[in-house]
């Protein structure tokens, strides 16, 4: 048998933040991080943390995130009262 390594590495929550992109303007991007920025702002809930970056905050202000979870899709889905459009699609949104 050959030795192996096994490399653990932790994650300690999910950021949230928007970037510029779709065909109305804007779009939600999720990463698993290890590490909280300074400029970050933190929640917990239900013992997940969840990660707002700082040129998201007053997007996101307000929103609300779920996990949903169907026969056909396990997705976040996200309730953002600052969204004046969204495209046909819902992939992209604008404020």
């Amino acid at each position: 048998m050959g030795s192996g390594i096994m490399v653990v590495v932790f994650q300690i929550g999910l950021k949230v933040g928007v970037r510029t992109r779709g065909c109305n303007g804007m779009t939600y991007t999720l990463d698993f991080t290890k590490q909280k920025d300074q400029a970050d702002e933190e929640v917990l809930q239900d013992g997940v943390r969840v990660f707002i970056e700082k040129k998201a905050q007053l997007t996101l202000l307000g929103t609300e995130m779920d996990f949903v979870e169907s026969k056909l899709s396990s997705e976040f889905v996200f309730n953002n009262p600052n969204i004046k459009g969204t495209c046909g699609c819902g992939e992209s949104f604008n404020i």
